[in-house]
C-alpha cells in the first residue's frame, strides 16, 4: 500500500485536505472560542461595572452610618449641646451625596433623664439641601415602636457592625423605595445606648438595572439575598409590581448555587446567568439569552466555514494535477536512472525531455557518473597516503609513557589531536645532558598536510640545534634562524621550550609567541606563568629572545598547550577560553601528569560536543616530584636496633653521602632511636617508631615520629660540660651531643604524636 508515486500522490492530496481541513478547522475554533469568550467576558464586564457601582453606593451609606454612630457615642461623652449635633450630622450628610436621610437615635433617657425619647433625624430635600426634621422625635411616632428600629437594633451584636432593614415603601416622607443601614451606638461600658441611620432610595439603582441590557431579550433581578426578598425583575414571564416582597426562592429559576451554573434553560430558551453579590447582602443577577450573544459569531463562523471549503476543494485538485503530470512519470524515469547507478553502471547516457527541471537532473547524473568514476580513482589514492602520513606523524612524536622509567625524579605525559588526518601542531622531550631535561610545545600556522610537512622540519631542526648543549639564548636563536632559512611556504612557529636542571630544579622558560603556560607550585593552584613576550620562530632573522629564569620545587607542576584548548567553540559560538581552562584544572585532584590531560581532554570535548574541531589540540604536563623518602617502621624495642641500623646504612650506599655526613646520620640516629626505646613507653611494650629519610638538595634529613609520652627534648636545659665529671646531673648528655652534631634540631607534637626532625 502507497508503494507507487500514485498512491503516494494520492495520499499526499488527501494528506493535504485533511491537513488543511484540521488547520482551518482549529482556526475556525480557536477564532470562534475567543470571540465567544470576548462576548462572554465584554457582557460580563458592563454587568461587573454597573455592580461595582451599586456596591460603591451601599458602601458609603454603611460608611455615613458608621460615621453617625461615632458622631453619636461622642456627643454622649462629651454632653454637648443638641444643636451642636444638628450642625455634625447636616455636615456628615453633605459627604455622603448618595443618602437620602438618616439620624441618630437613642434609647429611653439615654442622653436626658427627664426626657425618654432623644432623636435627630436630617434628610436631603428637593433642592437637595440637607435639612433637619424634629417631627420624628416625638412621642406620636415614637420610634421606639418602628418596624426598622426595631429590626435593625436587634440584629446589631457589636460596634462597627452595618444591619440592613428590608426593603420598604417610605409613605410619610419621600414616598419611594427604600431600604434603611443601621449601626449601633455603644457607650464606655460597651453598652448599646442607641442607633444610626442612613436611609438609601433605590428607585434610581432599579432604573439603572433596566436599562442595563447586553441583548434584546436579557434581563435581570434585584433581591435581598440575606431577607429572601424580590426587590425588582425585568423577567417577562413575571409581573414586577407582583412579584416584589415575594421570596427568591419563589422564582422558578432562582437557586443558591446560581454563580456555579454556565446555562439554565427557562422557557426553552438557554441563558447564560451573571451572578454578582453585592456587600449589603443583596444580589444582582443578569440572564443574557446564549444564542443572542453568540448569534453573530454563529453566522460569521458558518459563511467562513463555507468559504474554506471551497478553497480547500481548489487547492487539492490543483495540488493533484501537478503532481501527477508534473512530477509521476518523471520521478519513474529518474528512480530506474539512479538504479543503474547503484549496480556499477556508469557508462550509460541517461536523457529526459520534459519537464525541464528533471530534463537538467538526467544531464546532472550523466556528469556525476562520470566524476564519481574519477573521485573514486583519486579517493582512494589520497586516502591511502594520509593513513599512511598520519602513521609517519604519530611515530614521529614520543608517545610511549613514561618515557625513563628508572628516572623517579619527574613525571612527563603529552598527547596531540590533530583537527584534520595530520597536524601542525607538535611536542617533543629530550635529555640534553645527563642532568639537562629540555620539553617543549609548538603550533605551526595552517592546518592539514603543508603544515604538518612543516611541523616535522621544525620538530627536527629543534631537536638537532638542542642536542648542542648552546646556553638558552643562543639555542633559541640557531633554531630560529635555521627555521626561516628552510622556510619557502611562510610558514611561522609559536613555540614554548621548557629546560630543567633534574637535580637542582633550575628551569629556562623561552616563549615563542605560545600561549602563556599553567604553573603550579607546590601546595599550592595552578596560576598562568607570565613570562616575557617574544616573536614566533621562523619570521625574522637575528632576533635576540629573553629567556625567563626560575627554579621548579619538587612538587611543582607545569602544564603546556595549544590554542585548540582554549579557541575550542561550543554550539553557541563561545570560546573554551583561559578562565575556563584555569578554573577546571583546580578544580581536580590529580594522581598523576596522565590524569591532568585526560580532564582537560574530556572537558573540551563535553564543552564543544556537537561541533566540528577546527583545530589541533596538543598538551603536555611536566611535574618535578617528589623526594625520594625512605621509610622505616617497626616496635620501639632496643633489641631491633641493627635492623634500624641496615635501613640508615643501605640508604648511605644510595643516595653515595659523603662519609663524613653518613658519620653524624650514624651517630645521631643511634641517640634519638635509644631515648624512644627507652622512655618513650614507659608503661607499653608495644609502643611503635617509625622514621623518615629523605635527601634534600645538599642536606639530609631524618624525622623520628613515635606516639608516646609527649618529651620536647629542645626545652631541656643543656648540661655544663665544664664542670667535674661528679658534680654534673644525670642525663641529657646525648642530646646535647646530637644538637652539637646536626644543622638543625626541630620538635612538635601534633596529633597526639612527637615528630622530631634532624637536618645534618
Amino acid at each position: 500500500m502507497f508503494k507507487t508515486i500514485k498512491s503516494k500522490i494520492k495520499l499526499i492530496t488527501i494528506t493535504m485536505i485533511v491537513s488543511l481541513a484540521i488547520v482551518l478547522g482549529f482556526f475556525m475554533y480557536i477564532h470562534f472560542e475567543i470571540t465567544k469568550n470576548f462576548m462572554v467576558q465584554n457582557a460580563y464586564y458592563s454587568i461587573a461595572a454597573l455592580a461595582q457601582d451599586i456596591n460603591k453606593q451601599i458602601l458609603r451609606i454603611e460608611d455615613n452610618a458608621k460615621d453617625l454612630a461615632l458622631s453619636g457615642k461622642f456627643f454622649k461623652k462629651i454632653n454637648d449641646t443638641k444643636h451642636d449635633l444638628e450642625f455634625g450630622i447636616s455636615k456628615t450628610f453633605d459627604n455622603y451625596k448618595d443618602s437620602l436621610g438618616g439620624g441618630i437615635w437613642f434609647e429611653p433617657y439615654v442622653i436626658n433623664p427627664n426626657k425618654r425619647l432623644f432623636a435627630v433625624y436630617a434628610y436631603r430635600n428637593k433642592n437637595n439641601k440637607v435639612v433637619i426634621d424634629n417631627e420624628f422625635e416625638s412621642e406620636e411616632y415614637n420610634y421606639l415602636n418602628q418596624k426598622w428600629y426595631k429590626e435593625i437594633t436587634k440584629e446589631i451584636k457589636e460596634e462597627h457592625q452595618v444591619v440592613w432593614s428590608k426593603p420598604y415603601y417610605e409613605h410619610e416622607g419621600s414616598n419611594t423605595l427604600m431600604m434603611t443601614a443601621g449601626a449601633g451606638i455603644y457607650d464606655e461600658d460597651n453598652k448599646l445606648i442607641g442607633i444610626s441611620t442612613v436611609d438609601w432610595e433605590i428607585n434610581s439603582i432599579l432604573n439603572m438595572i433596566r436599562e442595563l441590557r447586553p441583548t434584546p431579550n436579557s434581563f435581570s433581578l434585584f433581591g435581598d439575598k440575606k431577607n429572601d426578598i424580590v426587590i425588582a425583575t425585568t423577567d417577562p414571564y413575571l409581573n414586577s409590581n407582583e412579584i416584589m416582597g415575594v421570596d427568591l426562592h419563589k422564582i422558578p429559576w432562582y437557586t443558591e448555587n446560581l454563580k456555579d451554573t454556565l446555562y439554565i434553560k427557562y422557557h426553552n430558551t438557554i441563558y447564560i446567568p451573571y451572578v454578582k453579590n453585592l456587600s449589603n447582602g443583596m444580589i444582582y443577577i443578569v440572564f443574557v439569552p446564549k444564542n443572542e450573544l453568540f448569534r453573530f459569531i454563529i453566522i460569521q463562523s458558518s459563511w467562513l466555514i463555507t468559504i474554506f471549503i471551497l478553497i480547500i476543494i481548489v487547492i487539492s485538485y490543483l495540488l493533484y494535477k501537478v503532481l501527477r503530470d508534473g512530477i509521476n512519470n518523471p520521478i519513474d524515469k529518474l528512480i530506474n536512472i539512479a538504479n543503474k547507478i547503484s549496480e556499477g553502471e556508469l557508462n550509460e547516457y541517461f536523457e529526459i525531455k520534459e519537464p525541464r527541471e528533471f530534463s537538467h537532473l538526467a544531464s546532472v547524473f550523466n556528469k556525476m557518473t562520470k566524476d564519481i568514476k574519477q573521485i573514486t580513482k583519486e579517493r582512494e589514492k589520497i586516502e591511502s597516503e594520509l593513513s599512511i602520513a598520519k602513521e609517519i606523524q604519530s611515530s614521529s612524536l614520543p608517545n610511549t609513557f613514561p618515557p625513563y622509567p628508572n628516572r623517579h625524579d619527574f613525571e612527563i605525559f603529552a598527547s596531540m589531536d590533530a583537527a584534520k588526518e595530520v597536524g601542525g601542531d607538535f611536542y617533543d622531550f629530550y635529555f640534553l645532558d645527563d642532568d639537562k631535561f629540555m620539553f617543549l610545545i609548538a603550533d605551526v600556522s595552517g592546518k592539514g598536510i603543508p603544515a604538518a610537512l612543516f611541523m616535522m622540519t621544525a620538530k627536527t631542526i629543534i631537536s638537532n640545534i638542542a642536542q648542542m648543549n648552546l646556553p638558552p639564548k643562543q639555542m633559541i636563536k640557531e633554531i630560529n634562524n635555521t627555521i626561516l632559512n628552510n622556510n619557502k611556504q611562510g610558514f611561522f612557529i609559536t613555540a614554548f621550550i621548557g629546560i630543567t636542571d633534574t637535580k637542582t630544579g633550575k628551569t629556562h622558560f623561552i616563549n615563542c609567541g605560545h600561549n602563556p603556560p599553567l604553573l603550579k607550585r607546590r601546595n599550592e593552584k595552578f596560576e598562568y606563568l607570565q613570562t616575557d613576550p617574544n616573536l614566533v620562530l621562523g619570521i625574522v632573522e637575528n632576533v635576540d629572545f629573553t629567556v625567563y629564569e626560575t627554579f621548579l620545587n619538587k612538587g611543582d607542576i607545569i602544564f603546556l598547550y595549544t590554542d585548540g584548548v582554549t579557541e575550542a567553540i561550543n554550539k553557541e559560538d563561545k570560546l573554551y577560553g583561559e578562565k575556563r581552562l584555569l578554573d577546571k584544572i583546580n578544580n581536580n585532584h590529580y594522581n598523576n601528569t596522565q590524569e591532568i590531560i585526560k580532564n582537560i581532554k574530556n572537558d573540551v570535548a563535553n564543552f564543544s560536543k556537537g561541533t566540528f574541531q577546527n583545530d589541533d589540540i596538543t598538551m603536555l604536563t611536566y611535574k618535578y616530584t617528589e623526594e625520594n623518602k625512605y621509610k622505616y617502621k617497626n616496635k620501639a624495642d632496643i633489641k631491633l636496633y641493627g635492623e634500624f641500623l641496615n635501613w640508615i646504612l643501605e640508604f648511605n650506599k644510595k643516595e653515595d653521602l659523603d662519609p663524613r655526613i653518613a658519620q653524624k646520620l650514624e651517630f645521631s640516629s643511634e641517640e634519638i632511636y635509644t631515648n624512644i626505646c627507652s622512655y618513650a613507653y614507659p608503661d607499653n611494650k608495644d609502643g611503635e617508631l617509625e622514621a623518615i629519610l629523605y635527601k634534600n638538595e645538599d642536606n639530609v634529613i631524618i624525622q623520628f615520629i613515635d606516639e608516646g609520652i609527649p618529651y620536647n627534648p629542645l626545652a631541656k636545659e643543656d648540661p655544663d660540660v665544664e664542670l667535674p665529671i661528679e658534680e654534673r646531673t644525670i642525663g641529657g648528655l646525648g642530646i646535647f651531643m646530637v644538637k652539637n652534631t646536626v644543622s638543625k634540631m626541630e620538635y612538635e607534637y601534633k596529633d597526639n604524636k612527637n615528630i622530631l626532625t634532624l637536618t645534618i
